[in-house]
């Protein structure tokens, strides 16, 4: 998978201070058991079943946000779409792709600027443990890169 360079010893301070989540999926039903299923102990959770006001947020205050979790088919703006904006915005946010589809190593290097790494793919359904955990695994990386 096209995993980011975590080795960059700027992003310390980054992730020392962003501490809020989005999430994004056109699912209200699923954005509403993400939100109340995981509690993340210094997290703070944001949901998005609309790409355009996610965008607006994020362009807003990129900087409080250390990871964004995206579905990827969604009407308007496409996961694509949002993680290439989302990177141009702010180029040290990390992503978790979430999708019900097969997405393929070729499809995200297709769709996704030359320079622009993902961090996870997770496809659907996923235990909400599973998700927790790996949220956690990410912030834990983003709060101990020195």
């Amino acid at each position: 998978m096209l995993i980011k360079d975590t080795s960059d010893k700027t992003h310390y301070q980054y992730y020392h201070d962003a501490n809020q989540l989005m999430i994004i999926d056109d699912e209200k039903d699923l954005l509403f058991v993400y939100k109340s299923g995981l509690e993340i102990d210094g997290i703070e959770i944001f949901t998005f079943d609309d790409p355009i006001s996610a965008l607006d947020e994020f362009s807003k205050n990129s900087e409080k946000y250390c990871i964004v979790i995206t579905d990827m088919r969604m009407p308007v703006m496409s996961g694509y779409e949002i993680i290439n904006k989302f990177k141009m915005i702010n180029p040290k946010i990390r992503i978790i792709i979430i999708s019900a589809y097969n997405i393929t190593e070729s499809e995200i290097s297709q769709n996704l600027n030359s320079n622009t790494k993902i961090d996870r793919v997770i496809r659907k359904p996923v235990t909400l443990e599973d998700l927790r955990r790996m949220i956690e695994d990410i912030w834990n990386e983003c709060k101990t890169t020195q």
